[in-house]
């Protein structure tokens, strides 16, 4: 192919470009006279358009770039190897890189703003294309500056976007704000430690890109993460560093990394640790409940001899004050909420110890004992313990 139809092809894709940069002015007015209604077909419009137009423009660029490649190869002038397939010239068709969207948060910016500087800004587009890439990723309810009846051109709106986000001590403090607020982990999960080493990543590296001097802060960006860490996992840290030299942070970071990937082939790590304390638990709760409540000494309630020494209305009244069941002598429920035996003398529900029918047959043999029945006694084990 000669010079003539590579010029061809040039002035194809400048006039393709021309007429695209006249359809997104005219879209442009009909977007802002438009009714919210009327925006679905706009939109349809345009993604339409929009992939017409790059169809076409990639299609021309192929062709201007094989037919220079054919024209040295014909010069001699080719040194480097093109990819081919049995002879023929591959032709790759990539899918576009995806610009991120951004809907106002600050912590979003400087990812939206290095790539759409990258992929958008920098590029040889048209101004009008340009500026309905920016539309197309600013979410235009929560950015109210990028939509409007006539925002201005692209260029205007650019620096009125980058004038109001890009404010390099609100990102420093939004930052820093974040990485000193990170979330403790209180599981040794491999989930928890990727989440900090994650966390801090980001955080430092968007403080890098705004070139602030983050290289030295060892000394204070390190105790900081180590109190976010769990128990375990602080302590063999710990024993790893130095007693005289300040730990570097990027040693505890991969440190964090190749402890995260250890535990996470051991997916049961926190019900082993919850296994682990269980019977420390139990073993507490069972001590706790072979001390007899009314003297601390290691014997139930029903056989202390304190509690047996006195009268049956003293026993209620002990048995009451400790907030016991009447039936069981245990705490934490009633007496209509306990599962357990009745009276083994006579029957009804109260404990042997409490029960009246043992004492009356005691006083038929010559004992004096006062009669239990009294205001201090509930109502219901008096009825149940009444003959």
């Amino acid at each position: 192919m000669d010079d003539l139809y590579v010029f061809h092809l040039q002035q194809e894709l400048r006039s393709v470009e021309t007429h695209f940069e006249r359809f997104v002015e005219n879209h442009n007015h009909l977007v802002g006279g438009a009714t919210p209604t009327e925006m679905g077909s706009h939109d349809a419009l345009w993604e339409t358009v929009e992939e017409l137009y790059k169809e076409v423009c990639s299609k021309l660029n192929r062709l201007i770039s094989s037919s220079k490649v054919e024209s040295n190869v014909t010069d001699g002038a080719r040194d480097c190897p093109i990819s081919s397939l049995d002879g023929h010239l591959v032709d790759l068709k990539l899918d576009p890189l995806a610009i991120p969207s951004f809907d106002g948060d600050m912590c979003k910016w400087l990812a939206f703003k290095d790539a759409f500087e990258t992929l958008v800004h920098h590029s040889a587009y048209p101004e009008a294309f340009k500026l309905g890439k920016l539309r197309q990723a600013v979410n235009v309810a929560s950015v109210p500056l990028i939509g409007g009846i006539y925002s201005g051109g692209y260029q205007e709106v650019w620096n009125a976007l980058k004038e109001r986000y890009d404010n390099k001590k609100q990102l420093a403090e939004l930052h820093v704000s974040r990485f000193l607020n990170l979330k403790a982990a209180t599981l040794e999960s491999s989930q928890s430690l990727l989440s900090i080493v994650d966390t801090v990543h980001e955080s430092l590296r968007a403080l890098r890109v705004m070139d602030i001097p983050i290289h030295h802060w060892d000394a204070i960006a390190v105790p900081i993460v180590v109190t976010k860490l769990p128990a375990v996992t602080k302590r063999d840290w710990c024993m790893t560093c130095s007693p005289t030299d300040i730990p570097q942070l990027e040693d505890l970071l991969k440190f964090l990394e190749k402890r995260a990937h250890s535990l996470s082939s051991e997916p049961s790590t926190a019900l082993m640790v919850c296994r682990q304390q269980r019977p420390v638990r139990a073993h507490v709760a069972t001590t706790d409940a072979a001390l007899c409540a009314h003297c601390s000494l290691p014997h139930r309630i029903a056989k202390c001899p304190t509690v047996l020494a006195l009268n049956l209305e003293q026993r209620f009244e002990a048995i009451r004050r400790l907030q016991l069941c009447y039936k069981c002598l245990r705490a934490g429920h009633s007496l209509r909420q306990c599962s357990s035996g009745n009276c083994r003398n006579c029957g009804r529900k109260h404990n042997t110890i409490l029960c009246r029918a043992k004492v009356n047959n005691a006083s038929t043999l010559g004992s004096s004992i006062t009669s239990p029945v009294s205001n201090n006694v509930p109502a219901e084990v008096q009825t149940t313990s009444t003959a």
